[in-house]
């Protein structure tokens, strides 16, 4: 979180650089986006298994490049919410001498992320009260808090602890360790302003963030480290003061 804030504070020192060439003003607003959240496996017996809901909630800016205002960099600092499901191919034995037999363990990832995106957005002349955009860029954000709900075996204490016994639900479990701290993804999007008065704008749009780094930091096999990507779709709905 203090490299993320290091770098958007480097971001406001470096903003008068391209504002003295123009006359078009620096922007301020706030966001709120309800995303659908996926996992992406890499990794042999580790399946994606399905989506989660969550939101993002943050600080929008806007710094203008020319004099057009038709072309900004646009950053902000935002509070991901995202997850997403996998399911783990698990054999096991119950009984000495007994069938080996399987089963698939579900995993719902609950992370929370701290994002700073890097962005350039392409606008479109005022027509009306709306101008269209879209946008492109990179995020990198870290990762906060990481909670979990699982299925996890139990094993008997004796006669070794090879044998499972049965197989217990965890919710909210804490995974911290199970979690890579960086995530770095390609932001693409698209979307309109409609502008109330001066400098007040509605703004809504649609984002697919592509994370393209591994998230997961935890083994499915003893020689096997796992690999999972990190992707989810948001519907931006946001102000510009």
């Amino acid at each position: 979180m203090k490299k993320a804030l290091v770098i958007l504070a480097t971001v406001m020192v470096a903003t008068p650089m391209l504002h003295a060439q123009d006359d078009v003003s620096v922007r301020f607003g706030l966001k709120l986006s309800p995303n659908l959240s996926m996992l992406r496996s890499e990794t042999k017996g580790l399946k994606s298994a399905g989506n989660t809901f969550g939101y993002t909630f943050g600080l929008m800016a806007e710094f203008p490049i020319g004099a057009s205002g038709n072309y900004r960099f646009a950053t902000g600092l935002n509070l991901n919410n995202v997850g997403g499901k996998s399911s783990q191919d698990f054999s096991y034995l119950s009984a000495i001498n007994g069938p080996i037999l399987s089963r698939e363990l579900e995993t719902t990832y609950k992370l929370q992320y701290i994002e700073l995106p890097l962005t350039v957005k392409l606008m479109t002349n005022e027509i009306g009260y709306m101008r269209y955009f879209a946008q492109v860029g990179f995020g990198a954000s870290f990762n906060i808090r990481a909670k979990a709900d699982r299925v996890v075996p139990q094993y008997f204490a004796s006669p070794a602890d090879a044998f499972v016994e049965t197989f217990i639900e965890e919710e909210n479990e804490n995974i911290q360790d199970d979690i890579n701290l960086f995530r770095a993804a390609l932001i693409v999007g698209a979307g309109a302003e409609y502008n109330f008065s001066g400098n007040t704008s509605l703004l809504f749009g649609i984002t697919y963030n592509n994370g393209f780094t591994n998230i997961a930091n935890f083994d499915v096999d003893v020689d096997k480290k796992a690999k999972l990507l990190n992707n989810y779709l948001e519907l931006t709905v946001g102000v510009f003061f």
